[in-house]
Order: C-alpha cells, then structure tokens, then sequence
C-alpha cells in the first residue's frame, strides 16, 4: 500500500494566523515617485516644508532645524497640497523626529480624514500627459518648406529601396551578400548600388544640407527632430553610422570608424544595412578622410624621393595616429626606400597603437627590417596640448603631421600646439595640418543624426593660426580631392 507523503487537511484544521497580530500600513510614494507633480505640505502659519514621502495617513517632511518640535505635538492645521492642488486639510500629530546627515526628518500621522491618494496618482497622469503632448510636435518650425520637402521625399527613397533591397536579399545565396570571399556577383551588385542608390542618396543629402544652411539657429533642433522622424530608423541600420552616433570609445572619430571608410564600406547584418553603409562612405566627409590620408601619403612619398641616396635616416611624427593608414600604405606599395625611416605614432587609444602595430609590424618584418624602425608613444591628448617637451626626447622630424585632431580644438588650442609641434622640425622640415571647412556637405548627417560636431575653419583661419603659431615658417594650403579637408603646410626654413 502507497503511503501519502501528507495528509490533506478539512478547512476547518487549517492553521496560521496570528490571531489579533493584525498590521496594514498603506503604501507609501516618496515625492519622485510623484514627479512631474511636485507635492508641499503647510505645518502652520509661515511653515512650508518638502515632501518626502506621503500615504493615505501620513507623511514625511524635511522640518526646518530653526523651529523645534517634539514627538506627540499636535498640529491643528496641516495642508498637503500638489501643484496647487489641496489633497489633506486637517489636524496632524507629530509621530517620529529623526535626523539624517543634518536635515531633521518628521513624521506626521493625519487626525483627520485619509488623503486620496487615488487622485493624486491620477493628478500624476494627466500632468505627464501634459508634459509629453507639449513635445509631440517639437519637430514642427515654421517655414523650410524646401528643407522638409527634400526630407521627406529621402525617406520614400529609403523606404521604397528597402522593399527592394530585402527582395534581392531574399533571392540572393548567402554567401553572396554576408560571406568573406569576393564573388563577380557582389561586386556588380556593389558597382550597381554606387551607381544608383548610393549617388541618389548622398545627392539627397547634400541638398537637404544645402536646404539647411538658411534656417536660423532657433531652428535647429526642430530640425532635428524632423529629420530623426523621417529617416534615423533607416540611418542606423548601417554600422558605421550606428557606431559613429553612439561612439563606444567616449569619443568621435575613432580607429574602429576610420576602418569603416578605410576598407569596411559593404558591412552591415541586411544588404540595405550595407547600401546604406556604402552611401555614407560615398559622403564628401568620408571621401575627405581617404582623399585626405592619400595627400599625406603623396607628401611622405615626395619627401622619401628627395633623399634618394642619403643614409641620413627620415624621421616621420603622426600625431593622433589612429589606425595609421597611410603609413601602411606607404610602406606597402613603396618599392624601395632609397633612405632609412624612423617613425613615431603617438595617439591616446590603446586600441588604435595595437592595430597599427600589428599591420605596420608585419609589413616591416617582411619588407624593411633594415630600412624602418617604428616607435609608438599612448600618451593622453591632455598631455599633449600642455607638454610642449613632451616629443623632445625623439629629436626632430623631418614632417610631422596631424589629419582630424585639429577640427576638435578651439584656435587658441590649435596654434599652441602647432607652436609647439612645428618646433620639433629639422631645418627643411614640413608641419601638415587638417582641418574640415564650413561647407562640408555632409553636416547635416553628421550633427542631426550622428552628432557629431567638429570645429570648421576656413583656409583663411587656417593660415592665420599658422602665422600665428611660427611667423617664419612658410605657410601654402593643400587640397584633397573633395576641398573639404584641407591642409595648412608650414615649412621651416
């Protein structure tokens, strides 16, 4: 026989309470509970003090360390009111007097009738309600009819190419589209979407910005809020954008985006992830980063040639190094080095010195072990901007260049460090610095949905910091393909 591991009881066995051990005490909201309402209470004449916390029959308050009071006192009128709203009106008596880091708290328990607190919380509601409803159309500004048109009808393209890309995508093999080799099918789908989707979009774009350069400042974050309504859900299927708007460095324009314009432009987890991908980096602002990284490389090469038969070593500064794509490229399309190289990287990020240390590493063990020594210096752009030793112990340079740090400094910054870098030439020595100007095409992306602010100058701001910085030095602007990324030369003499 199967023995029951319990006995199931009649109701009228069944044991636990506590007898006349009863206890309820009713909820109790602390004040930001309560927010966007913002709850008072009146002790007496000329006594108002903060709300801390508040129930159907009492409440906690911040009491003023000038007026006394004791456990028991009777307050005949005490007023608990919410935005002008009075909720308790009647007797109170003191129940509890603590203190907590020099604030008295007291407690005060109501004589009178329960405070509804029902109708509080439904105060709370509608005022949150209110609050959100004067937001509902913080996108609306008057005028920019042409701004708001072209916005608009970039969504219809986003949207209807979204419908077509995912058809394809559908179609398509996997491996097409996501896998690591290169097929002559993906790249005609890649020469087509260049062609087509990629020049309408980025043309939109520069429109849109183009439309926006008349709005005035008080119109701007309306703007905003019109653009991220309209096609931000679409930008940021892309992971370059994703990563530039969310920035997981702490900070803009770091080596992990410059990998996306430099050699990552068809990523993204949907072919219109990838497309959108693909159109930004067919943006003038990324095109400036490639075209900008190719006039380093040229100006380097120049300078390489003109020491042709020299054993004199070439010594090369990159400041704020990032990935060091022009280096790698120099060193690996270069087909001999007719003088010995010494580079130094200095940039702030870890992760960047790594990255350009395995690739230039590789290179150099296998090419010019004999021929390029390279020095990478993790110092902090903080150090940078206030030690103006900081590279004295590497000699001097015979260039020294900056590509992106320049559009985050103010002018004051800028040409101090100019100053100071531009005093670790050799005699003959050129300083090459890059700064984005003000009709960059590609604003309106980077601040309304990247936010992304950079400094912008115009050549002629550019030049006087260079004036500024060494009133000798020989000063030219160079231009990169785009004329958007300028550089200032400064040649010491």
């Amino acid at each position: 026989m199967t023995i029951p591991l319990h006995r199931v009881r009649n109701y009228e066995e069944l044991e636990g309470a506590q007898g006349r051990e009863v206890f309820f005490r009713p909820h109790r909201y602390r004040a930001s509970d309560l927010a966007p309402l913002l709850g008072e209470v009146s002790a007496g004449e000329g006594l108002l003090c903060q709300l801390l916390d508040v129930s159907q029959n009492g409440v906690a308050v911040e009491w003023p360390a000038e007026r006394p009071v004791a456990v028991g006192a009777r307050l005949l009128r005490v007023s608990v009111r919410f935005d002008g709203h009075e909720a308790y009106c009647g007797e109170a008596k003191v129940s509890s007097v603590r203190e907590a880091e020099s604030t008295t708290i007291v407690g005060l328990s109501f004589e009178g009738p329960l405070l509804p607190m029902d109708s509080v919380l439904e105060l709370r509601t509608i005022k949150a309600f209110t609050q959100e409803s004067a937001r509902a159309a913080v996108w609306r500004a008057p005028g920019l009819d042409r701004f708001k048109v072209q916005v608009a009808e970039l969504r219809l393209l986003l949207e209807d190419w979204k419908v077509m890309l995912d058809g394809l995508e559908s179609r398509l093999p996997w491996h097409v589209l996501h896998g690591d080799a290169e097929t002559p099918a993906r790249t005609a789908l890649i020469e087509q979407l260049r062609a087509t989707f990629v020049a309408k979009v980025v043309g939109q774009s520069e429109e849109i910005d183009a439309a926006l350069r008349c709005a005035p400042p008080s119109h701007q974050q309306a703007m905003k809020h019109f653009s991220h309504r309209q096609v931000h859900e679409f930008m940021m299927q892309s992971p370059c954008l994703h990563r530039m708007l969310h920035k997981p460095f702490g900070y803009p324009g770091d080596y992990e985006m410059m990998r996306f314009i430099y050699e990552r432009n068809f990523e993204g987890a949907t072919l219109f992830g990838k497309a959108v991908n693909l159109a930004f980096v067919g943006t003038k602002a990324a095109l400036a980063v490639k075209y900008r990284k190719d006039l380093v490389k040229r100006q380097l090469q120049k300078l390489i040639e003109s020491r042709r038969g020299s054993e004199r070593p070439l010594r090369f500064l990159s400041v704020a190094a990032g990935p060091g794509q022009e280096l790698v490229e120099l060193l690996s399309e270069a087909e001999d080095l007719p003088a010995p190289i010494e580079i130094v990287l200095f940039d702030q990020d870890k992760g960047a010195l790594a990255y350009a240390w395995r690739r230039l590493k590789q290179i150099v063990d296998l090419r010019w072990q004999k021929r390029v020594q390279v020095l990478f210096l993790n110092e902090s752009i903080k150090r940078l901007l206030r030690d103006a030793q900081l590279f004295s112990g590497f000699g001097e340079f015979d260039a020294i260049f900056s590509c992106g740090l320049f559009d985050y400094l103010q002018a004051s910054t800028g040409m101090v460090l100019a100053r100071n870098l531009f005093a670790r030439l050799a005699p003959g020595g050129k300083l090459l610095i890059g700064n984005m100007v003000p009709e960059n095409p590609t604003r309106w992306i980077m601040e309304h949905h990247l936010d992304w602010q950079l400094t912008y100058r115009s050549r002629a701001e550019m030049t006087e910091i260079a004036h500024r910085a060494a009133a000798a030095a020989r000063v030219q602007v160079l231009e990169e393909e785009t004329g958007v990324n300028p550089f200032v030369e400064m040649t010491r003499e």
